[in-house]
């Protein structure tokens, strides 16, 4: 078992607000031309091609700009990700695909089903900021299976952490990857599997040759992208006012009813009738207080366990840095809410009426360069949350089980060529699952967060505030919650059991959460690990001090040398 020592370089991120301002306007440029186009009668599915495809092109360009030989940077993004930059990019990977459109019809969905949803996606980077980015950051680990390999002295604990890292990230990967190449086809008027193949194809790009780094640029590229797609409405109204001061009634932007998006995404936008809906409305405890704390319970607890959410504090320059880019990405999520609820507002405008409607979601998407923007915002929200799931996924089965098992002695260069093999392998074979139609991306996303909150929660929350706690009662904790949540929803599904406390199939979590936590305490007070680094590592998490727990050695990653290791025994 062995825990990086890699420390923290020059940040390679100086340059990154000037990129972002340089894009902000770039946005702006393209859109005031391409609403003049649009003015001037040009081909709607040309404006809306231009409009998907030009952020692409920026986004596989930065990826292979942002490449590099140094693992520290591959795995880490160089541990200097500035508190403001890492708050921004987690606040992107937070929201995604799947709950981008969300986001915009919030303020339109009943207040029973809105505020515990809200009140959960809060309570989550709370639970991040207090319980876990301050312990993650300070072992300086590059997955959550090595923090808890490292911290517990198992590698058993490390390998299960790993297994379970990726089936909870598999189908979120599938869902984001499914949820972008969607609406990438109908910007582009292709069909899915076209979509799925280019969405996955910059994917790549973006990730492969410069791992987290790269990940980190085109993340807040994507954050700017989803705030400027929430504000195209004003943007859009300040353009026309400033080209055309005197408007008349016939004379402004066109739109031509097509397909419906509402269609297209139903089962994210249309949440009554997913399981967290059918909880709220229909089930047994529907209209009392116990389906809205179950609701805010389970939001909180299952993002704050997701694995490519918290290896974004792995990565900023101390602990404090990592509080406080829970801080800052709490801030840009309740921004992006506000200018996202925002949205139909503005489109009430009776000059936005004939583009696309009161409101475009419920009046289903027009052609127009509008709905272009909107549908951008979708496709890099979904960038945004695959390639943290990619690179979360790709390093935990690089480092966590192939270096483990197979390649213990690997050389640096080795382990860059394996982690970038490992990226191709598992983005061939999510594409391939992505090319299934059939899935419910709620529902998909709402099993995962159970899993992930049944698997990590309680063996998180244990491992960084509890010394007792030991290896036995760690996986014995971390696949009863997991084993339970898996049962509870085959059970439910087959009919073999009720509905425990209401809780539909796919929000088994929190009863798995209950499970690992009782599982784990009892086994700790059965059993307790004697072994004097048990405690000296335990002990480390209690002191207040801002270092890095890794070696304080230079990067040798661009030199064949081995990396130096501290050596933890079982």
């Amino acid at each position: 078992m062995t825990l990086s020592s890699l420390d923290p370089h020059p940040s390679q991120y100086k340059g990154l607000p000037l990129a972002l301002c340089l894009f902000t306007l770039a946005l702006f440029l393209l859109t005031g031309l391409l609403a003049v186009m649009e003015k001037a009668g040009v081909v709607v599915v040309l404006i809306e091609a231009l409009m998907a495809l030009l952020p692409l092109l920026v986004f596989a360009m930065v990826g292979i700009l942002a490449r590099t030989m140094k693992l520290s940077e591959y795995h880490w993004g160089g541990k200097n990700v500035p508190a403001g930059l890492t708050g921004v990019t987690l606040a992107a990977c937070f929201v995604g695909g799947s709950f981008f459109p969300l986001f915009l019809s919030v303020v339109f969905l009943p207040e029973y089903i809105s505020f515990p949803i809200v009140l959960g996606w809060v309570s989550s980077l709370v639970l991040c900021a207090v319980l876990f980015a301050s312990p993650l950051r300070k072992f300086g680990s590059a997955t959550v299976p090595e923090f808890l390999g490292v911290r517990l002295q198992s590698n058993l604990v490390r390998l299960i952490a790993s297994g379970l890292v990726v089936l909870v990230g598999i189908p979120l990967l599938c869902t984001e990857m499914l949820i972008g190449g969607q609406v990438l086809a109908t910007s582009l008027n292709a069909t899915s599997t076209t979509g799925i193949l280019l969405f996955s194809m910059v994917l790549l790009i973006s990730v492969v040759l410069g791992g987290i780094s790269g990940a980190v640029w085109t993340q807040a590229l994507q954050g700017v992208l989803m705030v400027f797609a929430c504000l195209s409405p004003v943007i859009l109204l300040g353009l026309d006012q400033l080209t055309s001061p005197m408007v008349s009634e016939n004379v402004g932007f066109t739109s031509v009813v097509s397909t419906s998006l509402t269609e297209q995404l139903a089962a994210i936008i249309d949440i009554e009738n997913t399981s967290i809906g059918w909880f709220l409305m229909q089930g047994p405890y529907a209209g009392g207080l116990w389906p809205l704390i179950g609701t805010a319970l389970f939001f909180a607890i299952g993002m704050a366990s997701l694995p490519h959410l918290l290896s974004k504090f792995q990565g900023t320059g101390s602990s404090a840095s990592a509080r406080r880019a829970a801080g800052y990405s709490l801030s840009f999520l309740l921004l992006l809410m506000v200018v996202g609820s925002a949205y139909f507002l503005l489109l009430a405008d009776e000059r936005l009426q004939n583009l696309l409607g009161p409101n475009a979601l419920d009046q289903g998407h027009q052609s127009g360069l509008i709905a272009a923007l909107i549908r951008s915002g979708i496709v890099a929200a979904a960038l945004a949350a695959s390639s943290a799931l990619l690179m979360t996924l790709s390093t935990s089965v690089s480092r966590d089980l192939i270096e483990t098992l197979v390649l213990p002695r690997a050389s640096l260069n080795q382990k860059i060529v394996l982690a970038r093999v490992v990226v191709l392998v598992i983005c061939a074979f999510v594409t391939y699952l992505a090319y299934s139609e059939s899935l419910l991306f709620l529902d998909m996303l709402t099993l995962s967060l159970s899993l992930a909150a049944a698997a990590f929660f309680p063996v998180l929350v244990l491992s960084c505030w509890w010394s007792r706690f030991h290896a036995t009662a760690a996986y014995s904790a971390m696949l009863s919650g997991s084993l339970a949540t898996l049962f509870y929803a085959l059970a439910v599904t087959s009919g073999s059991t009720g509905f425990w406390f209401g809780f539909p199939a796919e929000m088994g979590g929190l009863l798995g959460v209950f499970l690992g936590f009782a599982v784990g305490i009892s086994l700790s007070y059965v059993t307790f690990s004697e072994d004097e680094r048990h405690f000296y590592l335990a002990s480390l998490l209690e002191q207040p001090g801002e270092r890095d727990l890794s070696i304080d050695l230079p990067d040798t990653s661009d030199k064949d040398e081995p990396e130096e290791l501290i050596e933890i025994k079982m």
